[in-house]
Order: structure tokens, then C-alpha cells, then sequence
């Protein structure tokens, strides 16, 4: 289903980009539906696409070394799941689930590229993003190493 840039202002990766940029990328995406306890990836998966929660609820988990499963994300409206190993172009290691009817944002890679192409300034707010996105996992790991 088409992406309308409106859709984009909620989404964190778009909180920098002008509305001519929403424009370009809102044509890039697909907006995804996933029905409640629906995969959206698994671990091992390539990771050709990321995904931006729009509405409902999606749980990202990973088995530990004794197989149990740990809760390593539950994304809040806006926020994404998948996105690192998308970049890196790595398979996912961990797996994603819709825990109630979701509604999601799919980015691929090269949907990027083109939004880049089009408005190379756009790569700016893309590393202010990853800037931020990395300070947070920062303090966490201070807060969790202070415990």
C-alpha cells in the first residue's frame, strides 16, 4: 500500500526531513499490514527492509545462550525494528513479531539512495538520526554498567 509523506511525519528517522524529502521517500515506501502473532522477520533472515511502527504493537526478541527469550525491544509508535542489519546489509539477529495488529512503514536500502539522490542533503539528517540513536544506546549501556 502507498505511503503519504502525512504517514512519514510520525516516523523518527523522517523528524529531520523537509517536506519535499517526506515527498520523495513517501514514494519510495510501502505501508505493511500485519496481523496479530504474524513474523514480520526472523532471525537468520536477510535484511533487506526495515520497518517504522505506525500503529499497534510489534515485540523484538532473541534467544539467549539457555535458549530463553529475551525482550530486546518493544517500539513505541514511530520507532523502528530492523534497521541496523538493513544498513549493514546483514542478516537479522533477532526476530520480529506483531503482539496486536500492526501497521507498518517498509523502508528498503534503496529507497534511501534515492531519497539521497534526489536531495543528497537528506544524508545529513539521516546521520543526525544515527547520531541520536547511538547516544541512546550509549546511556544505556552506562546506566545498565553503573547497576
Amino acid at each position: 500500500m502507498a505511503c503519504s509523506p502525512e504517514l512519514l511525519r510520525g516516523v523518527l528517522l523522517s523528524s529531520n526531513q523537509d517536506d519535499d524529502e517526506l515527498c520523495v521517500l513517501a514514494r519510495q515506501v510501502d505501508v505493511m499490514q500485519f496481523a496479530s502473532r504474524q513474523r514480520i522477520f526472523r532471525t537468520g533472515d536477510p535484511s533487506d527492509h526495515a520497518y517504522f511502527l505506525l500503529s499497534g504493537g510489534v515485540r523484538v526478541t532473541a534467544l539467549d545462550e539457555d535458549q530463553q527469550e529475551v525482550v530486546l525491544h518493544e517500539p513505541k509508535l514511530g520507532e523502528f525494528s530492523g534497521f541496523a542489519s538493513m544498513m549493514e546489509q546483514t542478516p537479522h539477529q533477532a526476530e520480529a513479531t506483531a503482539t496486536q495488529e500492526a501497521t507498518c512503514i517498509e523502508i528498503e536500502r534503496k529507497d534511501l539512495f534515492t531519497l539521497f539522490e534526489q536531495r543528497p542533503h537528506a544524508g545529513i539528517d539521516l546521520l543526525a538520526f544515527v547520531a541520536g540513536q547511538l547516544h541512546h544506546a550509549h546511556q544505556l549501556a552506562r546506566e545498565r554498567s553503573l547497576r
